[in-house]
């Protein structure tokens, strides 16, 4: 059925688990209601996801490290039922209220670009992209996909377990924190594909110094640093890029990465539309059905059909009229010896208005004004960053994203 740490789930303890939550009280007659589900332990997750869904019940998913506190107030506004927290006997009611809409998934958003909003699919929009999804893998049921990704996610739930389930192949779970299980449950198994995020790829790239080969390695969430992908490009047979929204789920996967940007083409059950040409990007937007999704993300059709990310577009920095778009920026800072993570961001000037500003984690001894330097021989003037910190560490979001909005406010309260 599953593996979950290198310990096999059979089908026959998956339906004992799922049989059990029949005999518990606040999960009887689920028909309606909406559950908030906060556990670590993905049998646990999958069991109960699965059995809520086959019972018209909807699932609000939130991360199993949240704290209670925390959790039960998501739980509140997104007026579940009530929270599922840590064990799934332990139940904490909230409302007797019924929803009348159709049984979903639900999850808050990253909140990149804000505060966080609750988002909705419902169990049959979902199938309609498991379907779409698995269309790609045809034919290649041998592949073990090794889920590094939260199951308390969809990236991680939907793509790298349902999926994988509903095209017969068994998934690999790793939630052991130490990077040299992860290798090792990798090296274990030849015909992979690891389901993971850019800084979880950093982390196993820069972990040992053994030769170590990759399978497949799909990635989600942000395009990868430039730097990164090269490197990742010289230790696995095939690169993969999946993209979507909270909205959509997975609409478009590149099979073979082409850059670091390279978002692939649609999936069956969608169409998008973007910008023509490189110099003249335009937002990605997505039609789901009768629905129209704009995803707030620049882009643009490459000669070979392929879409090419290029900013969010709230990322943009406007200096005096020119559009700076953060990643090209990026790409040139870390291509410097001495520089292992950059952000750059939207500052503001009381006279210049919008600025490029950067912070950067370094090593060697590497200088704010050496980075400068680097920067302007590389880049236009108005694209060098006026600002440069070279810190210890980046803030990102619990799902490891950085958040440029969030950087941008946090310096602005300073």
């Amino acid at each position: 059925m599953f593996i979950v740490n290198q310990n096999e789930i059979s089908v026959h303890e998956l339906e004992r688990h799922k049989q059990g939550f029949e005999s518990m009280d606040h999960f009887r007659q689920p028909e309606g209601k909406r559950y908030a589900v906060c556990l670590a332990d993905p049998l646990d997750v999958i069991s109960l996801v699965q059995y809520l869904r086959e019972h018209n019940g909807s699932v609000l998913l939130i991360h199993g490290e949240t704290p209670m506190e925390t959790a039960y107030q998501m739980a509140v506004k997104a007026r579940c039922y009530g929270l599922v927290y840590q064990e799934t006997k332990h139940f904490m009611s909230i409302t007797d209220k019924q929803q009348s809409e159709k049984p979903s998934l639900y999850q808050y958003s990253s909140g990149t670009t804000g505060d966080a909003k609750l988002i909705g699919r419902s169990w049959d929009d979902i199938q309609t992209e498991i379907h779409a999804y698995n269309q790609l893998f045809q034919g290649e049921e041998a592949l073990t996909p090794i889920v590094l990704a939260s199951v308390t996610h969809s990236y991680g739930l939907i793509c790298g377990v349902l999926a994988a389930l509903e095209r017969g192949s068994k998934p690999s779970i790793v939630t052991h924190k130490n990077p040299k299980f992860a290798l090792q449950v990798i090296q274990d198994t030849p015909q992979h594909i690891v389901y993971g995020l850019p800084v979880f790829y950093h982390i196993l790239s820069s972990f040992t110094r053994e030769q170590v080969r990759f399978h497949r390695l799909m990635t989600s969430g942000a395009p990868m640093p430039e730097g990164l992908f090269l490197k990742l490009q010289g230790m696995s047979d095939i690169l993969m890029q999946q993209y979507g929204c909270s909205e959509a789920g997975c609409v478009s996967m590149s099979k073979q990465m082409r850059s670091h940007t390279d978002l692939g083409v649609p999936l069956s059950h969608v169409t998008m539309t973007t910008g023509e040409k490189e110099d003249q990007p335009d937002e990605i937007k997505i039609w789901n059905g009768q629905n129209e999704i704009a995803t707030q993300d620049l882009g643009f059709w490459t000669g070979e059909g392929h879409i090419q990310f290029v900013s969010r577009m709230d990322d943009v920095i406007n200096v005096s009229g020119l559009k700076v778009f953060p990643l090209e920026v990026e790409d040139v800072i870390l291509k410097m010896n001495g520089t292992k993570e950059v952000v750059v961001y939207r500052g503001r000037h009381p006279v210049m208005g919008e600025i490029v500003k950067a912070q950067v984690i370094t090593e060697g001894g590497t200088t704010p004004e050496q980075i400068r330097e680097w920067c302007q021989d590389r880049l236009p003037g108005y694209k060098v960053p006026f600002d440069i910190q070279c810190v210890t560490s980046i803030p990102k979001t619990a799902t490891g994203k950085i958040s440029r909005r969030l950087v941008e406010m946090e310096t602005i309260s300073k």
